[in-house]
């Protein structure tokens, strides 16, 4: 049985176009390969193939990507200012206050002052969660709220209640540094 569509024969005649696909697609390739080519009109004619053969030293200097610090300055601009009030007398509220007043006197993202100018007050209350035994946990309360001055009204802006042990101070303290930088982005234009 002859097959419908032979592949070719040597008696059949060469396609004309086949040589014609073999350029338009070396060409492609090309192009995949080396994306330069169209920017070498504008340099010297010395320089043409110079991405083929490697890139000269004045286009390497151009590409290369400018060196990045390793330790990124604070953005003085989005530092905002942030005063932390404890109220209750169990040693996991103090050390729960004492541990946030570090991480926000470290942090390039808030300034901790007491100086009487617009900033975040975190309201930090604390007592222990069994009066018969302290060491076991203590329940807080946070309440976040905006100052603009000693002597004005401060403005509500979020709260939160729960339960401290001995081993979670320092996840607390880190939930409460971020959420007191996406209050400070939410509330942003009270500082202008």
């Amino acid at each position: 049985m002859p097959r419908p569509f032979p592949l070719r024969t040597p008696a059949s005649k060469p396609r004309p176009w086949a040589p014609l696909l073999l350029s338009v697609s070396l060409f492609l390739i090309a192009a995949a390969l080396f994306p330069q080519f169209p920017q070498f009109p504008q340099f010297p004619q010395s320089s043409l193939f110079a991405g083929v053969v490697g890139v000269s030293p004045a286009l390497a200097a151009e590409a290369a990507p400018k060196a990045v610090a390793d330790k990124p300055a604070p953005n003085v601009d989005r530092a905002v200012q942030v005063a932390v009030e404890l109220e209750g007398t169990d040693s996991l509220g103090a050390r729960l206050a004492f541990r946030l007043k570090d991480v926000f006197n470290a942090s390039s993202l808030f300034v901790l002052s007491e100086k009487d100018a617009p900033k975040i007050r975190v309201l930090l209350s604390t007592t222990p969660e069994f009066p018969s035994r302290p060491a076991v946990g203590s329940a807080y309360s946070v309440v976040w709220v905006f100052s603009q001055s000693e002597g004005t009204l401060r403005h509500y802006l979020a709260r939160e209640v729960g339960v401290v042990t001995a081993e979670t101070v320092e996840d607390l303290v880190a939930h409460i540094a971020e959420r007191t930088d996406g209050i400070s982005v939410r509330y942003g234009y009270l500082f202008q």
